[in-house]
């Protein structure tokens, strides 16, 4: 005579329920959203590098001016989830405050002058992509560098751009990056 263990009434029920509270909870996480701060080629809008970010997060650009050959170094925040923010400009630069778009640069005894309290709050920050040995373009926020040649060629037109996006298609990009 074999033994028949029955499953006590509702076990099935709450199994089948647990299951479906996961798949929920899951299919929620993935479509809240996050902001990053994404590199695309501007051309055909493919992302090459992307980080993720909190709102007003501060981050610099920084780079060796093609034309004076000089050290710049660029400072924005993200405001809104989307905007840039530039809020300063840090450089070495022998053009004695000559050229400059901004008004009263600050100089700094140790060859260095600043710009400060810009608001110029824009959509990308649009430029080519320099060489390593030239431009050297450089990302850092929050306390990490991310040297920006590693994920775009030389002579690559790129921009940074603020995104918010859900954190499905941040797998969708990671797929696609590691198809190319």
């Amino acid at each position: 005579m074999a033994i028949v263990r029955r499953v006590p009434k509702g076990t099935l029920f709450r199994g089948k329920s647990l299951i479906l509270f996961f798949l929920v909870a899951w299919a929620f996480l993935l479509s809240s959203h996050q902001v990053f701060l994404l590199m695309e080629n501007n051309e055909t809008h493919a992302p090459l590098f992307w980080v993720k970010v909190r709102g007003n997060s501060p981050f610099s650009l920084s780079f060796k001016h093609s034309y004076d050959k000089a050290m710049y170094i660029e400072h924005y925040k993200i405001s809104g989830g989307r905007r840039l923010v530039l809020t300063g400009i840090t450089f070495r630069s022998d053009l004695n405050g000559q050229g400059f778009i901004f008004p009263n640069p600050k100089y700094l005894a140790n060859g260095w002058g600043t710009f400060q309290e810009l608001h110029e709050v824009m959509a990308a920050i649009p430029f080519m992509m320099g060489s390593r040995d030239q431009a050297n373009h450089t990302l850092t926020i929050k306390g990490k560098r991310f040297l920006l040649t590693k994920y775009a060629p030389p002579g690559t037109p790129v921009r940074l751009i603020a995104v918010r996006t859900r954190r499905y298609e941040v797998i969708v990009w990671k797929i696609k990056k590691w198809l190319t």
